[in-house]
């Protein structure tokens, strides 16, 4: 049996990495026994990416059970989902690793927020050596998509995956599709799902829905998510009362359950036009996509592997509301085309994304990292050398 320490946050706060680490933990994975050191610094959604006392002096029993758990438990596997670009939640990675990364035998970093590595050239001496001895070396080190930053590589991992989330079903039934054409009446519902932040693309889809108001295409869009700031909430409430649109955007809050999958089933399109310096594979495509939903996004980090551009939706540039207003008028004017790229949506979400695919690659990572080899890995679809002669795996 493979022993595995998970160190890291899982909800709340209802975000992606916690999200996926809560399910991994939940799921029983053959040969394979996950122990959990929870990272409890952030509870809600605004305080992440922020620095406090109380944070600091957390991370003192997280520090200590990571070592209770490697001493009493004989784990000898650290696996850990570094920070992204943001110096906060770095110099949570080094209080954390530098005292604990020694211990273990192996180490896995799994890459949910990407970008880390491009932050070094810019970090002055001192803290470009702490990073060297946080993060270089791990022996595995996994990316979410090959269009990400390759921080593995950059921070020399020895071997490197390319995985790709995964969710259960939110819709085993398969989505029902209204084609009712869009009027006053009925306008067209767009969905937006993140925590709210300017770098999501928020107020680049408001701006659309005001340009789309002026051509008189009849659109409602919903935003579910938790603001980041107070601040941040009063300037997006005041840019939709100055654009005057107030009657056609609707902000949910943050849901979860049976409320958070019915506003995926009422919606007639998904868009998240993210510049978010973090993205990497945002799970909230996925579950789009297993709604049949065609997705207007941006081609930014991961997002063009899952959404194939006039496929399973449209790609447009980042921080540019016009090409966003474009295609959503587009999908509004054409009731078949809506099904149509929602129907390919879906089909490539059964394809590709469902969790048990998933599963069975995070078992292969933790089984080649032990050494031990199964006659059930699936074929490895591509290896290619990188220049710090890690080898790179595309799992099926």
């Amino acid at each position: 049996m493979v022993k595995v320490l998970v160190v890291g946050q899982t909800p709340p706060p209802y975000l992606g990495q916690p999200i996926m680490l809560q399910k991994l933990l939940d799921s029983g994975i053959a040969d394979v026994e996950l122990h959990h050191v929870g990272i409890r610094l952030s509870t809600d959604a605004n305080e992440v990416g922020r620095f406090g006392w109380t944070k600091v002096l957390n991370l003192f029993p997280i520090i200590a059970h990571i070592w209770w758990a490697r001493i009493f438990r004989g784990v000898k596997i650290l696996y850990y989902p570094p920070a992204g670009p943001n110096r906060v939640t770095m110099f949570r990675d080094f209080a954390i690793l530098l005292p604990t990364r020694f211990l273990f035998a192996k180490t896995i970093f799994h890459f949910h927020a990407s970008g880390l590595s491009e932050m070094y050239p810019r970090l002055p001496a001192w803290q470009r050596w702490l990073f060297r001895r946080a993060y270089y070396n791990a022996d595995a080190g996994i990316r979410l998509s090959e269009l990400t930053p390759d921080d593995a590589r950059q921070l020399r991992v020895h071997r490197e995956y390319v995985i790709a989330n995964g969710i259960d079903d939110p819709c085993p039934a398969g989505p029902i599709t209204d084609t009712t054409p869009v009027s006053t009446q009925r306008p067209l519902r767009v969905l937006f799902v993140a925590m709210l932040r300017e770098s999501k693309g928020v107020l680049v889809l408001i701006e659309a829905a005001a340009q789309l108001a002026q051509r008189g295409v009849p659109v409602e869009v919903e935003i579910m998510g938790q603001f980041i700031s107070p601040e941040f909430a009063d300037r997006v409430h005041a840019r939709v009362k100055e654009l005057g649109v107030e009657d056609r955007v609707k902000f949910l809050g943050m849901l979860t359950g049976d409320a958070k999958f019915a506003a995926y089933a009422r919606a007639d399109i998904f868009s998240m036009p993210t510049f978010y310096e973090s993205e990497a594979f945002p799970v909230v495509l996925l579950e789009a996509m297993a709604y049949g939903l065609p997705i207007v996004a941006t081609r930014w980090r991961g997002i063009p592997t899952i959404v194939d551009d006039e496929v399973t939706g449209f790609l447009v540039e980042p921080r540019d509301s016009s090409p966003v207003a474009d295609r959503i008028a587009e999908l509004a004017e054409d009731p078949a085309l809506r099904v149509r790229l929602g129907q390919a949506g879906r089909e490539k979400f059964l394809d590709l994304y469902v969790w048990e695919r998933h599963l069975t690659n995070m078992r292969r990572v933790f089984l080649d990292t032990a050494g031990i080899v199964d006659a059930r890995h699936d074929e490895v679809t591509l290896q290619q050398p990188a220049p710090s002669e890690a080898k790179v795996e595309a799992l099926a």
